[in-house]
């Protein structure tokens, strides 16, 4: 790739503040209470992610803390302290341990303790000095240990007391004091049986319910009064989710009216849809009912269009069941079918009343596809901050390469896709940002004759939008590594498929919808979200994503 600029000027597309999920549990304190150990034990009680942002900062500095204050000093620490802090109040639904010293900041960890569970380890001087041992690693405490511990207590006693409740540690184990830490998070914000992340629209505002077994209740989620549900479902999961949706209405008392749709892009035809919209006339469909639809990505479509252009519109909840229909497909209203061999061309925005994403509904889902999602999740995390991606990058995978946290992880990149949503319903701007790797996706979609899954696009996309962002000076130069390693860790690919025409994947970019005056726009990553690249040179592209490091 060519090392001058291949781009105009770039438009920013920062994320945005992000909506509310799972609480968090964070464990602060002085020195030597246990944070860390208490911390990781507690997130394994309660099954969620584990941060230490002292660790944290190690990595982002490549320096330990003691040799960043005493190369940099104590300042220095504390600004790399904030910003990591920041960065943690962006995640929700983990476990996160902070330095002793964070609280003192009280503005930035403010952000951090709200909707979060704050357990202040607390423990008595002596036992602090015994635990503490040799103190050369501890550059607080040069040259009086005892004396140290006693005058740094008192003075962030005030900040301590404001940051939480103090939990006493004295003369006890890291377990029992986890447990403890565990137990208050249950018993207080705690870790409900499902989470709802808001979507508010200037159209509709609407929640994301997400949790096991949420399939079994769409009952509560459908609008008040609605008498007939028609549930349009992907004939694969019929017998299955298809069931456990229609058992939930009618055990409400609705009447319920099942349709049943060809698996995958076949759904999404103007004949298919025809068909749904006479199925509804059939019914007895009326604008005070609802659609219920009950699939992946191409079935929430063609339900999604056929209730949004049926009698000017009509109720709509989406019950994804598939990873990438989570955590993106089935939230932000985009509707569509493909038309004249272009995907999605027809559409419409109609934005549902309710998403229920259930987990699982995944299970049996066979693993090639739940990789596709993992995609579309990854470039999420992207886009939510840099410390999202570090956890990601850090959590435990069973043995077919599948997160264990995967409920953690949906709720995270639903979160993400919530709040651009809300920020810009109609995709004319923000929202822009996740297209993040897509017009590369796009192409190669188009060249394979849409033969390489849409997920696996998107992960060769990615990495090619970091090369192309670092390219134009925009995005990390290193990015580009990790992604590599990510998605190759989540068994995905990294290079574009061998045998595709290179000028077919050319002509499938410059024909992306989101084209400016008949060029192709990428949207690459950047500090704080994303930015798009307009007026690209088409050697400089295809070169980011035919490069091999």
């Amino acid at each position: 790739m060519s090392a001058a600029n291949p781009t105009g000027i770039p438009t920013p597309l920062p994320s945005p503040e992000l909506p509310a999920g799972r609480a968090r549990l964070v464990v602060t304190g002085f020195m030597g209470t246990g944070k860390t150990t208490v911390g990781r034990e507690a997130a394994r009680l309660l099954g969620m992610p584990f941060v230490d942002l002292d660790e944290v900062i190690e990595r982002r500095s490549a320096a330990s803390v003691t040799e960043t204050f005493a190369t940099h000093g104590q300042e220095a620490f504390r600004a790399l302290e904030r910003d990591a802090v920041a960065d943690a109040a962006r995640l929700s639904g983990a476990v996160v341990a902070t330095g002793g010293g964070a609280p003192v900041d009280r503005a930035s960890f403010a952000a951090l303790a709200d909707g979060s569970t704050v357990a202040v380890l607390r423990c008595e001087p002596g036992e602090l000095l015994v635990r503490l041992g040799d103190a050369a690693s501890r550059p607080l405490l040069a040259p009086d240990p005892a004396g140290r511990i006693r005058d740094l207590l008192a003075e962030r006693d005030d900040a301590y007391r404001a940051a939480g409740d103090p939990l006493d540690t004295t003369g006890r184990s890291s377990e029992e004091v986890a447990a403890e830490a565990a137990e208050r998070h249950r018993a207080g914000a705690g870790r409900p049986a499902d989470v709802r992340v808001a979507v508010e629209t200037a159209s509709r505002r609407y929640h994301v319910l997400i949790g096991d077994g949420t399939a079994d209740r769409v009952a509560e989620a459908i609008p008040s009064g609605a008498g007939l549900a028609a549930v349009v479902c992907d004939g694969a999961v019929l017998a299955s989710t298809g069931d456990r949706v229609a058992k939930s209405l009618k055990d409400a008392g609705v009447q319920v009216e099942t349709i049943a749709l060809p698996p995958g892009e076949a759904a999404k035809t103007l004949d298919i849809v025809a068909g749904v919209w006479d199925r509804f006339r059939e019914a007895g469909l009326t604008r005070g009912d609802v659609v219920v639809a009950v699939g992946g990505g191409a079935a929430l479509d063609a339900a999604g269009f056929g209730a949004a252009t049926f009698a000017r519109g009509v109720a709509l909840v989406n019950v994804p069941t598939t990873l990438l229909a989570m955590v993106d497909a089935s939230v932000g209203g985009k509707t569509g079918i493909d038309h004249g061999a272009v995907k999605n061309l027809v559409g419409a925005f109609h934005q549902p009343t309710a998403v229920i994403a259930d987990p699982t509904t995944l299970d049996g889902l066979p693993v090639p596809d739940l990789r596709c999602g993992l995609a579309e999740a990854v470039k999420s995390f992207v886009l939510a901050s840099p410390l999202a991606l570090d956890v990601l990058e850090s959590v435990p995978l069973d043995r077919d390469g599948v997160p264990t946290h995967l409920e953690w992880v949906i709720e995270q990149a639903v979160r993400v896709k919530a709040a651009f949503v809300s920020l810009d319903e109609e995709d004319r701007g923000p929202r822009h940002a996740l297209n993040l790797g897509h017009t590369f996706a796009h192409g190669i979609e188009s060249a394979s004759g849409f033969r390489v899954p849409h997920g696996e696009a998107v992960a060769v996309g990615m990495i090619a939008a970091a090369r192309l962002g670092a390219a134009a000076g925009v995005t990390d130069p290193g990015l580009a590594g990790r992604l590599v390693a990510l998605v190759g860790r989540f068994g995905l690919p990294t290079q574009v498929p061998a045998g595709l025409d290179r000028d077919g994947i050319m002509e499938g970019m410059a024909s992306d919808k989101k084209r400016r005056a008949g060029r192709a726009v990428f949207v690459v990553p950047a500090p704080g979200g994303a930015a798009l690249l307009d007026g690209v040179d088409p050697t400089e592209a295809i070169a980011a994503l035919e490069a091999r490091r």
